[in-house]
């Protein structure tokens, strides 16, 4: 994510993921935006990878994204466990709202999500 990203709700999955026994596959999200000489198909290739082969893909849905949709998407296809973040009250995409074998997580403050997130990830689907 480019815009709008939220680098310590980002940083508050990623410990809840790791804390539950999980990896991280998108690392590069965790600090400041890429700045590389990747070409747009290797990032494409890359992210695309990380969605499809997954166990679970946590995508925070909170502000709108087009690649976040389209790894959404990817994880959907390959018949991955998805689940959805977002902050309570904030407008989430209508297909993603109707999209079924979806898990979501609302929350009210950033620091509810680590907790959240780590209790899903334990729960059994």
């Amino acid at each position: 994510m480019i815009a709008n990203r939220a680098l310590g709700r980002a940083q508050l999955m990623a410990k809840a993921i790791k804390d539950s026994g999980g990896e991280v596959s998108s690392p590069w999200v965790l600090g400041p935006i890429e700045r590389s000489s990747q070409s747009v198909v290797d990032v494409f290739q890359r992210d695309m990878r990380g969605a499809e082969d997954c166990d679970v893909l946590v995508a925070d849905v909170t502000q709108p994204s087009v690649g976040v949709g389209m790894e959404i998407m990817a994880a959907y296809k390959a018949g991955r466990r998805v689940i959805l973040v977002s902050k309570k009250g904030e407008m989430v995409s209508r297909m993603l709202q109707h999209m079924d074998r979806k898990e979501t997580i609302e929350y009210e403050k950033d620091d509810e999500v680590y907790g959240k997130v780590r209790s899903a990830l334990q729960a059994i689907p």
